[in-house]
């Protein structure tokens, strides 16, 4: 049998897509090196170290519960008016947030602006709509593989650049001099690097990005169609000829089927078992994802005696760094083949039970380093084992988005089905913030490992669901 060929995907228009989602990534990480220490400058924790988890959980919690308000606002405007407005905006509006961020000296000020930053994201459903719409079942997988490399590249650089480029006149003391702003303003810099990202996002969508939605491509066709049958002096009404006149069942008559086609589905039209399982797994990756997330820098940063290992920010943003690099290699050469080799099911099984592994690996580092008083070997052996785990994490993400992707039952509900998914995951990316930092903020305060206990039960369950996801995609 002869294997059906490959349609190339649009490379400047999957490049946009990319950097458009890469930068959801970017807003939402570059704060983790320092958010715990923006969150103390602000004096909101009244100088109780111990406190920091509750109101970093909030900022974090709060980017994700607005982005969950947002986002199916975003998928019908985008139905209405296009994809390619809608995608312009999240980039502007981000760049305008983040400087916004940076400015601020109190953590109200902190929350506005970390609100507005979840608005302009909630667009990404929107991303993932155009990515598949752009593809075909050829190359639906090529595409998609892309989805995780776009998260973990903004996930790589937003680290990296919050944990050097924070507190500069700390590091280069000059620099500070030149620029007074950075002495009173610690975190701008990380921020507005991030902003001028986003922005230059921004100007190359608005010069190459082309509009993908079969709804407005199918309305320009039609209002084209009609304006080349206007009547005319040279051509007069029926000028071509009797088929092709008004009242003819031309191709400018819109047909019961394709009205159909182009109606915005209800939600309760699409909440059926063939996107629902998908989506409860989808749920647990990104609820276990997220509070690993914000563990990590919370963990590196408390100090050795009360159960962490007192990194600086520098150092936490390059571990984050150097693992971001590792995945977006792997992503990019390894990931698709070994899902090809496993199969969907089996990939995702084997990717998501690896979040045991990151989890448990937490408590481990703190008994290490609290026995040796420092950061030794054993501890850094521990960093690496995590590292690669959370790498093969990645995988899952892929595996999900296809299963996710191929439940929409026709193409005017692609847009639906991925606003809903988003709305799925940045619901619980806004939970698990909160929820992850406030159970370790209790656990070092009653000196327990309750945090990791229910962090690893939840993994147990999003295996336990993982297994009734079907062998094979649906077509």
């Amino acid at each position: 049998m002869v294997a059906n060929p490959i349609t190339p995907l649009p490379k400047l228009q999957l490049a946009i897509a990319v950097l458009i989602q890469a930068a959801e990534g970017l807003s939402a990480t570059v704060i983790f090196p320092f958010i715990p220490q923006f969150v103390r400058d602000t004096g909101i924790t009244g100088g109780d170290e111990r406190k920091t988890g509750y109101w970093a959980g909030i900022l974090e919690s709060i980017f994700f519960i607005a982005e969950f308000f947002s986002v199916y606002g975003w998928s019908v405007a985008s139905d209405m008016v296009g994809r390619r407005p809608i995608l312009l905006l999240g980039p502007l509006g981000l760049s305008i947030s983040l400087f916004g961020f940076g400015l601020s000296r109190t953590f109200w000020g902190l929350l506005f602006w970390r609100c507005a930053q979840g608005v302009f994201n909630g667009n990404i459903g929107v991303v993932k709509t155009v990515m598949a719409e752009f593809s075909d079942r050829s190359n639906l997988a090529h595409a998609m593989s892309f989805i995780p490399v776009a998260w973990s590249s903004g996930t790589t650089i937003g680290p990296i650049l919050g944990g050097v480029l924070s507190d500069p006149a700390s590091h280069f003391p000059a620099l500070g001099d030149l620029f007074p702003l950075l002495k009173t303003h610690r975190y701008f810099l990380p921020c507005a690097a991030v902003a001028l990202i986003c922005f230059s996002i921004f100007v190359l969508g608005w010069v190459g990005l082309r509009e993908t939605s079969p709804i407005i491509l199918a309305r320009r066709s039609r209002a084209i169609s009609n304006a080349n049958l206007m009547p005319s002096p040279e051509t007069g009404l029926l000028a071509d000829s009797p088929e092709t006149g008004y009242g003819t069942s031309s191709d400018t008559t819109v047909t019961s089927s394709e009205a159909e086609d182009e109606r915005i589905p209800a939600l309760r039209e699409l909440l059926v078992p063939r996107l629902l399982i998908p989506l409860l797994n989808y749920g647990f990756f990104c609820f276990c994802q997220t509070a690993y997330q914000v563990l990590l820098p919370l963990m590196f940063s408390t100090s050795i005696p009360l159960g962490g290992l007192g990194f600086t920010p520098y150092q936490i943003g390059v571990v984050r760094g150097i693992w971001g690099l590792c995945n977006t290699f792997f992503q990019l050469v390894l990931s698709a083949r070994i899902i090809n080799f496993l199969g969907p099911r089996v990939a995702y099984i084997f990717a998501f039970a690896n979040f045991a592994l990151c989890i448990g690996t937490y408590p481990l580092m703190s008994y290490f380093a609290l026995q040796a008083g420092q950061v030794d070997g054993w501890v850094w052996t521990l960093i690496v084992v995590q590292g690669i785990a959370n790498i093969c994490i990645s995988m899952s993400y892929v595996t999900v988005q296809m299963y996710i992707v191929t439940s929409s039952p026709r193409p005017a509900a692609l847009s639906s089905t991925n606003s809903i998914a988003q709305m799925v995951s940045t619901i619980l990316r806004g939970l698990a913030p909160f929820l992850a930092s406030a159970l370790f903020a209790f656990s070092l305060e009653q000196g327990s490992q309750l945090v990791y206990i229910v962090l690893l039960g939840t993994v147990a369950l999003g295996v336990y669901t993982s297994f009734w996801l079907p062998e094979e995609l649906k077509v």
